[in-house]
């Protein structure tokens, strides 16, 4: 079914509710239907309040009144305020706009224009905004990121090939006054209850010596197991373990 809008979404695109600065976690939708035997439905793009942050979202939710059923009408704070027949639906951004959430947030809209690779600067701080998002991204992506991350600090990175036996993603390389500091960089694009465990953190320490680099580096979207940490603590000077808060405050500094 294709669905009438009234506003594109952009990335910078605010909650619709008055004086709500937030970023839009959902598109907010009119529905009606009628029941057996015709079930036609109609969904639109509400055009009082077509997108709306997660806070607004539960309170309009809380404070609705009327049942959702067909032909009837529900009303709500925010949404619906023409006082149509039907009731809200939400989707998140990230599947209604998919094409710029999925794939390291490359977007073909000509309207958005958002490329990782020419406009690193705009689209990290973006992601700092929405910080989450970096567990959508494609892994691939996610190490450009980590990759970019580390430039920006002065290193020197090299990414490694994409077809490779693990262990590593990218070669950073720290010149100052003492001499020249070797790092392998393991990035985890993980989701935020799938910790990285101490295996991984003892296969990179691995590869450390290995390849005798100085330091290994592992930057995860999620956290650390307790046997991970207790595995690098003894090891601060060899390992450094960087979970979803540094990566956090990472972007944040980056200029």
């Amino acid at each position: 079914m294709e669905i009438k809008k009234y506003q594109v979404f952009s990335p910078d695109t605010k909650c619709s509710v008055e004086n709500c600065e937030r970023n839009a976690d959902y598109e907010v939708y009119l529905y009606d239907y009628y029941a057996p035997p015709l079930n036609e439905e109609f969904i639109e793009q509400d055009y009082t309040c077509p997108f709306i942050c997660e806070i607004h979202m539960n309170e309009n939710e809380v404070k609705s009144l009327g049942e959702k059923k067909p032909r009837r009408i529900v009303t709500y704070p925010y949404t619906n305020q023409h006082m149509a027949q039907g009731y809200t639906k939400y989707l998140p951004v990230s599947e209604a706009y998919s094409e710029i959430f999925n794939e390291g947030l490359i977007v073909n809209n000509p309207q958005l224009r958002i490329d990782f690779t020419d406009i690193n600067k705009e689209l990290i701080r973006y992601i700092a905004r929405n910080p989450e998002i970096m567990r959508e991204i494609n892994p691939r992506k996610f190490e450009e990121l980590v990759a970019e991350l580390f430039n920006n600090k002065g290193y020197q990175v090299e990414l490694t090939p994409r077809t490779r036996d693990g262990g590593k993603d990218i070669y950073a390389i720290r010149k100052d006054s003492i001499g020249t500091t070797l790092y392998v960089v393991e990035a985890k694009r993980y989701s935020e209850n799938n910790k990285v465990g101490v295996e991984i953190v003892r296969g990179l320490y691995g590869v450390k010596s290995a390849e005798r680099a100085n330091v290994g580096v592992i930057v995860t979207t999620s956290s650390f197991t307790q046997d991970a940490i207790e595995f690098a603590s003894p090891l601060k000077y060899e390992l450094s373990l960087n979970d979803y808060t540094d990566l956090k405050k990472w972007l944040i500094e980056y200029k």
